[in-house]
């Protein structure tokens, strides 16, 4: 985006301000109306989206990445803000295809005192503390978004695995019915091994349990095998639940 506005950067003639030039250039752009745009009575441009119009924009046209530098010079060429809530811009003569109004967008004239002068010092600095607020808060949801949208990823490709796991494990079930009942056997006799040497065996003692369990476990699964008998699929949701 940036480097298309460039190319096309506006000269200042007709004694048009080169910031109210480039401003008009900008908005009336329809490459830009993602970021940038006409509102819709024509006499109020919008900034849609400001990180992009920092990021890409400013620096195309105004060789900065300021957005508050922005909205104060927009303010001294006497622009106002439509809505506190929405960057909206208006100007009696920043119209729409009216660039022969451009002359007469020109620099407010300094209040005399200084009294007045510190007012409009102290009125400029919290409008730029808004600005920045903004833009940073803007930042921060876009950052928000973006990694709602990772974990939101991460989640879908979780859940497509699982149907192949399922079907993986199904088919495994399918060649050896009696292999959860043997897990299930293996690891109640494991546990409960580990449960009465940690009170009363030696570690000695503790291998040889183990080791006749082993051999009590080999002799059903053969007994097991030898029968056929089908691992019933009505004992399949209690594999899962």
């Amino acid at each position: 985006m940036g480097s298309e506005c460039k190319g096309h950067q506006p000269q200042d003639d007709g004694g048009v301000a080169p910031f109210v030039a480039k401003t008009f250039h900008m908005v009336s752009d329809p490459a830009t109306d993602a970021v940038v745009c006409w509102g819709g009575a024509s006499n109020t441009f919008l900034v849609l989206d400001p990180a992009a119009f920092s990021d890409f924009l400013l620096p195309s046209y105004f060789k900065h990445r300021n957005f508050a530098s922005f909205v104060r010079q927009l303010n001294t060429y006497g622009f106002r803000k439509v809505d506190p809530d929405v960057w909206e811009f208006a100007h009696e003569s920043f119209l729409r295809g009216q660039a022969k109004l451009l002359p007469l967008i020109v620099r407010k004239k300094k209040r005399a005192g200084a009294g007045a002068a510190g007012r409009e010092l102290c009125e400029e600095e919290e409008e730029v503390r808004g600005t920045i607020q903004a833009v940073q808060r803007l930042r921060d949801e876009r950052r928000g978004m973006e990694e709602e949208l990772q974990a939101m990823d991460r989640r879908l490709r979780a859940a497509e695995n699982r149907p192949g796991q399922m079907m993986a494990f199904l088919g495994k079930l399918a060649d050896d019915p009696g292999v959860v009942l043997r897990a299930m056997v293996a690891k109640k006799e494991e546990l409960a091994a580990a449960g009465a040497g940690g009170k009363y065996s030696s570690p000695d003692k503790r291998r040889r349990i183990g080791a006749d369990a082993g051999r009590g476990a080999d002799a059903a699964d053969q007994a097991a095998q030898s029968r056929a008998v089908p691992f019933p699929l009505s004992n399949l949701g209690q594999v899962f639940y």
